[in-house]
């Protein structure tokens, strides 16, 4: 999953019905931009859904300008944070996209290719 600011919303109401369910085994890997720390909506309940399910619900950040100290990314998404934060496509994960159209279509798209994502399981909404 990769979401974008106010894209967060539907991909939290995705990961909180997966999470929920004890039968399901699925595994979120959610990588989740903003411009500042400050931005990152529902990062409480990102972080307590993490620190609950941390088998089955990895979280990383990336930020345009990071604080000093920061522990996640800096600048836009890009191949290097796919690589290293989402299921290699050898794993056939679906990927799921959430954000302002243009982190869509030139950092995500073009990156998810460059790592081999094949466009047939990368889905926006």
């Amino acid at each position: 999953m990769i979401a974008g600011g106010t894209g967060i919303t539907p991909m939290l109401q995705v990961i909180r019905a997966i999470m929920k369910d004890p039968d399901d085994h699925t595994v979120c890997h959610l990588l989740f931009a903003n411009q500042t720390e400050k931005d990152i909506l529902l990062r409480p309940e990102l972080e307590e859904l993490r620190n609950e399910h941390s088998a089955r619900f990895k979280l990383w950040y990336t930020v345009d300008k990071a604080p000093e100290a920061w522990d996640y990314s800096q600048g836009f998404v890009n191949e290097e944070m796919i690589r290293d934060h989402l299921p290699p496509p050898e794993e056939e994960p679906l990927v799921l996209m959430c954000g302002p159209p243009p982190m869509i279509q030139y950092a995500c798209l073009p990156n998810l290719d460059r790592v081999g994502h094949p466009k047939e399981r990368c889905f926006t909404f």
